[in-house]
């Protein structure tokens, strides 16, 4: 028990932790490519229109366009840098950015219009994003009531009659439903809530 709470929760948290800051990038992501379209139309080249992203955006897109900024300054090749970012930063928003960069560079054409599509498509995907959370928060709850059902009606009976209660605990058959009852709202609980995940 100790070995799974210690490596458990501290991996739980920081991948709450992660999760949100990935959503906060997700959400503010957009707005730093419309900056960078309107000083790319406005003739800037690509690499000062990075820096007015890192300047203007608020944390976490303007720390991760600083990074590619300083590490582009220090004579890594900007494709490089934003490998490495897309490495660290693992969105797919962002990993978008990198691949419609690198297939501009190749291909040519306009990067603006380029960079303002995908400022749209990145906007659908959220507001897709919401509306299937908004849909599934039923089942969210559903999830949620039928994990917590069970424990709450042993606890009803606990108060209740305590001694008819304990033989679960007192009986290896008694172990052996306990057992099964955890193994089975545990796989249904998981199961619904990947039911409830829809990749965009």
């Amino acid at each position: 028990i100790a070995v799974t709470i210690g490596l458990g929760i501290p991996h739980f948290i920081i991948g709450q932790m992660g999760g949100r800051r990935m959503e906060r990038f997700n959400g503010l992501f957009p707005d730093g490519l419309d900056i960078m379209v309107r000083g790319l139309r406005a003739g800037m080249p690509l690499q000062d229109s990075i820096t007015v992203v890192a300047k203007e955006i608020s944390d976490p897109v303007g720390s991760e366009f600083r990074i590619i900024e300083q590490t582009a300054l220090f004579g890594q090749p900007l494709d490089q840098a934003l490998a490495d970012a897309a490495k660290r930063i693992q969105t797919r928003e962002f990993q978008f950015f990198v691949v419609s960069l690198a297939l501009q560079r190749e291909t040519g054409g306009n990067l603006g219009e380029t960079l303002s599509n995908l400022s749209d498509i990145l906007r659908r995907r959220q507001q897709m994003k919401l509306k299937v959370k908004a849909m599934s928060s039923e089942a969210r709850a559903s999830a949620v009531i039928i994990g917590v059902l069970p424990f709450l009606m042993f606890g009803i009976l606990f108060l209740v009659n305590q001694a008819y209660v304990m033989k679960l605990f007192t009986d290896h058959r008694g172990l052996i439903m306990v057992g099964v009852s955890l193994c089975s709202i545990v796989l249904g609980v998981v199961v619904m809530l990947k039911m409830m995940k829809f990749e965009i």
